[in-house]
């Protein structure tokens, strides 16, 4: 399927602008990207700022709750994380995301923001994403949620992220989790040549080749670390894990191990579904309201979590 025009348009002004120079300016300039962005209008109740305990500091957090009568032992909770390659973005760039998952689902999203790389390498991401986990789901009364329908999910560096949540969870006997909702997932950072669209949208598409060496290398202390099951998870044992929902898009370089993450799942065992984006690129999430695509598979993603929550 061609490239969808509204994000055709979208990468057209990404071509023009100015590129950063170095990683401050990059970490400025997506959240000045995110602040321009237009924004699908949605309906909840309203958010709740927290700061949470991390393993080494606080962590900010933002709670979404949906609109209408909670039920009776609490709303549902997905704990959300966002991308960013490990080393930008925030629980503001991704306000929209969480919003709409939050209406669409009609589950309390709790956004968790993690401490970044460099100045945090693998795996302080992981340890705080696990830790916030945890700690939501040892205060569900205070959140209002039920700690029996709990999900993760996130985009990106994030669905990585909740995917070494999930692997913790069953490891460390933590809370059980009743689904995850990874959005184009990065799982394998050791054997990046087998995938064909690595090479073949590794340039053009938003994300590209070049800056994913250069996460890898902010991320990554030690090269071996790119052969972590909580860094590529595709070399993980993946028996017992929560039903998936795996989104990819067509144009993203990530496309394929997304795909084959997702087929590994039901290899071992797990229900796990992938759903395709034709002519979207690493990022639609977030274009919802500029690409009509990218919000109905945002929305059929979220419809997936509701049903799963609601079982």
């Amino acid at each position: 399927m061609p490239l969808d025009p509204a994000l055709k348009e979208v990468l057209l002004q990404f071509a023009a602008a100015p590129q950063p120079n170095g990683l401050g300016e990059m970490r400025q300039m997506v959240i000045a990207s995110a602040e321009r962005t237009p924004k699908r209008p949605t309906k909840i109740a309203g958010t709740r700022d927290l700061l949470i305990p991390g393993p080494e500091s606080e962590l900010p957090a933002r709670l979404y709750l949906p609109l209408g009568a909670k039920p009776e032992g609490g709303w549902p909770l997905t704990v959300f994380y966002h991308g960013g390659g490990f080393v930008a973005y925030s629980i503001e760039t991704h306000d929209q995301v969480c919003r709409e998952l939050c209406e669409g689902a009609n589950t309390a999203v709790l956004s968790v923001e993690y401490r970044l790389a460099p100045e945090h390498k693998f795996p302080a991401p992981v340890d705080d994403a696990y830790a916030a986990f945890v700690w939501a789901a040892g205060h569900t009364a205070e959140l209002g949620v039920d700690a029996s329908k709990l999900a993760v999910s996130g985009d990106s560096a994030g669905a990585s992220l909740s995917i070494a949540v999930t692997q913790r969870a069953r490891d460390e006997h933590g809370p059980a989790i009743k689904a995850q909702l990874l959005i184009y997932p990065a799982t394998d950072f050791g054997n990046t040549e087998r995938y064909p669209s690595r090479q073949e949208n590794g340039k053009d598409y938003f994300l590209t080749e070049e800056r994913m060496k250069f996460f890898g290398e902010m991320y990554l202390a030690d090269a071996q670390h790119a052969f972590h099951p909580h860094v590529s998870s595709i070399n993980a044992d993946l028996g017992n894990l929560p039903p998936a929902l795996v989104l990819t898009a067509e144009f993203d370089p990530l496309r394929d191990e997304g795909a084959a993450y997702a087929e590994a799942l039901k290899k071992a065992g797990n229900r796990a579904e992938q759903q395709s984006g034709p002519g979207m690129i690493h990022g639609f999430a977030n274009m919802t309201a500029l690409s009509p695509a990218a919000a109905a598979l945002m929305d059929t993603a979220a419809a997936w979590l509701g049903r799963e929550l609601s079982a």
